[in-house]
């Protein structure tokens, strides 16, 4: 490829004045060339992978960091719920605790007033 490039812009060596061992020297530089320009593509592919890679993880950790705050955000709705529900329990709890309260006051009170009567009714009697 390189080597190609350099042909055709006119940097050929020129073979008649050359040695057997100038063009083997000669045919392993451009092999080399060769492979390291394979190299370089290889790593330059893998490169653009991984910026790729790491561009889509960026976009699905910023679609994660969004769906956390979403998420952090209706459990402080459910929190809040569940402590007015709480609270209303308690109320209705403590109201229940009333009710109880006085109807064994209205219990206790009927029997104190049927007592009353009956001890005036005795008394009238005799």
């Amino acid at each position: 490829m390189l080597g190609d490039d350099l042909a055709n812009t006119g940097c050929t060596l020129k073979h008649h004045g050359l040695s057997e061992d100038a063009h083997s020297e000669n045919a392993l530089l451009r092999s080399r060339i060769d492979e390291q320009l394979h190299l370089i593509m290889i790593l330059k592919q893998r490169s653009d992978e991984a910026t790729q890679t790491a561009n889509s993880l960026n976009k699905r950790n910023s679609l994660l960091f969004a769906e956390c705050k979403q998420a952090r955000d209706d459990l402080a709705v459910h929190v809040r719920r569940c402590d007015m529900l709480q609270s209303r329990f308690n109320d209705l709890a403590s109201n229940h605790q009333q009710m109880i309260e006085v109807s064994l006051l209205q219990q206790l009170l009927t029997r104190v007033l049927v007592l009353t009567c009956a001890c005036s009714w005795c008394c009238y009697i005799f």
